[in-house]
């Protein structure tokens, strides 16, 4: 009996061992930009791609976005498919920082370019050839920016804590997700820096999500530890999860209206609770005087300028010294967060700053 077989995109291109220029199209989009997410659901990527939309409306660029459910197949699929129709110009969250070296490649082989946010593009991705971009916000500086607002805090109410030892609860991210990795960098050395000696206490996987991190509180709280200075999280969602819990455990100034600060010590918690994002309900539950401060991430600068140098280069053919409609512009000089450790590639760095928030 003969077996059916299922040919998708990604097993056609395979088959023809990459010579997608000899592949006839049935009708070319080379005037259309992909736009591939690694998932469009979490706070900040349904920004990112709201960012991306408003962008293009205004400047009439033709779009075409695509989820890929955090599944790195599924990415690599999107992309092969999209370029069997022609569309040669892309946007990327990928899905992991290894996929981006695989993606280059592909798109160089077709004579495109792409812009690469939030999940860091390696050096070698960048190597490949110039029209490859990191258009997105260094991680290490929403930690520096958290550890900044904690040391205002502390200065501004030393009866808070016991000299500089500072207890502390963290919660991470994804772990291996360049955020996690670099906020937390950020944030422990500027501590250092500012010369406390930090003690984490607890330290929770929440996977960004809310439920998670209230529920990791709830159990530490209800496990008798109620003694702690300030609680970071890697993101608002989890910060609010945070505020969720104390809330809960009557951990506030006074149980009876938990939005009255009535210490004056600028948050109506009984702890300073500290996020990044500076999402839409960061911000009210700043104004609520429970989140005592974020750290902006601007999804829609990020993804501005992600979709212009792409665009750029589709009607140029590069993005040499190229400034954006938001007055963005390449990196001066190196860091020690990837890819910013690379001279070579500085010129295809663009950086979209964090911004410290606290009302």
């Amino acid at each position: 009996m003969k077996k059916m077989i299922k040919i998708t995109a990604g097993l056609l291109l395979a088959l023809s061992m990459f010579s997608i220029s000899s592949c006839k199209k049935a009708s070319s989009q080379e005037d259309v930009i992909g736009v591939l997410l690694r998932n469009d659901n979490e706070v900040f990527l349904s920004a990112y791609r709201k960012g991306i939309e408003d962008f293009a409306k205004k400047n009439n660029i033709k779009v075409q976005i695509y989820s890929a459910n955090n599944d790195a197949a599924i990415q690599i699929d999107q992309l092969k498919t999209l370029l069997l129709n022609g569309v040669k110009n892309f946007v990327f969250i990928a899905y992991n920082s290894d996929l981006t070296e695989q993606m280059t490649k592909i798109i160089k082989s077709q004579g495109g370019s792409a812009a690469f946010s939030n999940v860091i593009p390696t050096v070698e991705a960048l190597k490949t050839d110039e029209n490859f971009f990191y258009a997105s916000s260094p991680e290490m500086d929403a930690g520096k920016f958290q550890a900044q607002i904690i040391d205002g805090y502390f200065k501004k109410n030393p009866g808070k804590l016991d000299g500089k030892n500072l207890r502390v609860l963290y919660f991470n991210g994804e772990y291996g997700h360049p955020a996690q990795i670099y906020r937390k960098v950020g944030v422990m050395e500027e501590l250092a820096r500012l010369g406390y000696n930090v003690n984490v206490l607890g330290e929770f996987g929440a996977n960004w999500d809310r439920a998670s991190a209230r529920q990791y509180l709830d159990l530490w709280i209800e496990a008798g530890n109620s003694d702690f200075d300030v609680i970071i999280a890697q993101n608002d969602e989890m910060a609010l999860g945070a505020v969720d819990s104390l809330l809960s455990h009557d951990m506030v100034d006074n149980p009876a209206n938990p939005t009255v600060d009535l210490d004056s010590d600028g948050t109506a918690l009984a702890v300073p609770v500290l996020g990044v994002d500076a999402t839409e309900g960061g911000k009210v539950s700043l104004s609520k005087k429970q989140l005592y401060g974020t750290v902006l991430q601007d999804a829609n600068a990020q993804a501005a300028t992600a979709l212009e140098l792409v665009w750029q280069c589709m009607k140029e053919g590069n993005a040499k010294n190229y400034k954006t409609q938001g007055g963005i512009t390449v990196a001066k000089e190196t860091t020690k967060e990837a890819p910013l450790t690379e001279k070579s590639v500085i010129g295809q760095c663009f950086i979209v700053p964090f911004v410290p928030v606290t009302k």
